[in-house]
């Protein structure tokens, strides 16, 4: 694999990541860049994670306690601090990296900016990013304001990530029971409650080097139908978007203006919105990896590697690449067939018949023999994801029905626990 200009700075380097599940990805790219990984997790964190397998050390110990943290880190020459797909462990990785003196892409106060969904509505508001219309300016919502609502709404938690407490409304019944759902997944107790605007939803991720803003990849998410509430699950997520023009000409400079007025510097952020014949609006933001684990693919068509690069700010203070090579519509369909599961305990996972396929970029495992799968509906039912890509749609739909054949994921009885299959005539309107 080709070296950039700046990776080989971190050869030799301890970098340590805080949390362990689904940590696969970063641990394979540090390992490409030479460099030595240590997880922190406490006891829960490890019993199932795959990760731990593939870490060079695992320390069980609670990242919260930072004087802690921070002396043991020094002990063992650890050069930079680094956390994956939490707000709430990037946070943390914050504190760490601040206390030890090493660098971090993002501070405290940009964080907490950008993971509550009411701040981040306002942060909109203000840059002329249009966002949909809002039912709730209290906490978490008064019996005169809920008059006021028409329908249908989505509820969610201000401060939660993860796809938990989210509910659409089509009623005030609906609305009452949406409410304290979300409220269970609210630490500040406090819910967005707005207008649920129908369309495509959109995910744009940002590379940020030296000050400099590029757009990376625009995907829209097919949304699973197979849930009991609607969320933020998803069966394929698609680049580019079909209103790839629309967005570029009409979203993507106020969002680098909002990027650049909190002052970010280094790092990758992404954006979600709905997309329809009218517009596009923006409603989430994130200042951290994203959960599609797009970052392989990426650099396969398009040059660069935000993982690796964040690693090495990590490590150095420095990107350790530049956004020359950045081009957003990669010239061919790249897809993420995302399957989920339903609760049950697995007895058998079986996807090798993909792996020879050359019309496949990656294969990503969340689960293994074993894992219980409960019954909360969030990403923790993730099962199998398949990153395929081709030169037109058809194409893509034909990659996407045989994968879905090739996947075997079924519980100790033998039942199958995967979600119903996507319908690939939904790619086509």
């Amino acid at each position: 694999m080709k070296e950039h200009f700046g990776y080989e700075k971190c050869k030799g380097k301890k970098l340590l990541a805080v949390g362990i599940e689904e940590y696969e990805e970063l641990i394979e790219a540090a390992h490409e860049m030479g460099v030595y990984v240590i997880l922190i997790g406490r006891n829960a964190d490890i019993t199932t994670a795959y990760a731990k397998y593939m870490a060079d050390e695992v320390w069980c110990d609670d990242y919260s306690n930072i004087d802690k943290v921070v002396e043991k880190c020094r002990l063992n020459g650890v050069s930079g601090v680094m956390a994956g797909y939490s707000e709430f462990k990037v946070l943390f990785a914050a504190k760490i990296a601040a206390a030890l003196g090493t660098p971090f892409y993002a501070t405290e106060e940009q964080v907490n900016i950008t993971r509550n969904k009411r701040s981040f509505k306002d942060l909109c508001l203000k840059h002329g990013i249009p966002v949909a219309k809002d039912y709730c300016f209290s906490k978490p919502l008064t019996e005169e304001e809920k008059q006021l609502v028409i329908y249908p709404v989505i509820v969610k938690p201000t401060d939660y990530a993860g796809c938990k407490g989210i509910t659409v409304c089509y009623n005030e019944e609906q609305l009452n029971e949406a409410i304290e759902y979300a409220l269970q997944y609210s630490d500040s107790q406090s819910i967005i409650c707005e207008e649920y605007v129908v369309g495509t939803e959109l995910m744009a991720i940002y590379t940020v080097a030296n000050g400099e803003i590029s757009l990376s990849s625009l995907s829209e998410k097919f949304i699973s139908q197979d849930h009991e509430r609607i969320s933020g699950l998803c069966d394929i997520v698609l680049a580019p978007s079909r209103y790839y023009e629309m967005y570029v000409e009409n979203i993507d400079v106020q969002i680098k203006e909002l990027l650049s007025n909190i002052g970010v510097k280094n790092g990758v952020a992404f954006f979600q919105g709905i997309a329809n014949e009218q517009g596009v609006k923006i409603f989430e933001m994130g200042y951290r990896l994203n959960g599609n684990n797009d970052c392989r693919v990426i650099e396969k068509y398009n040059g660069i590697n935000y993982m690796k690069m964040l690693i090495s700010y990590s490590l150095t203070g420095s990107m350790g690449d530049d956004l020359k090579k950045e081009r957003a519509h990669f010239g061919r369909y790249l897809c993420t067939l995302c399957t989920y599961l339903n609760e049950g305990t697995i007895g058998e996972v079986d996807y090798s018949a993909l792996q020879d396929k050359d019309w496949v970029d990656g294969i990503h495992s969340y689960v293994e023999v074993g894992k219980s799968i409960s019954s909360d509906d969030s990403t923790q039912r993730r099962g199998i994801f398949v990153k395929l890509s081709g030169t037109s749609l058809d194409e893509i739909a034909e990659y996407i029905k045989e994968a879905q054949r090739s996947i075997v994921v079924t519980d100790v009885h033998g039942n199958n626990m995967l979600f119903k299959p996507f319908d690939t005539n939904r790619l086509f309107f």
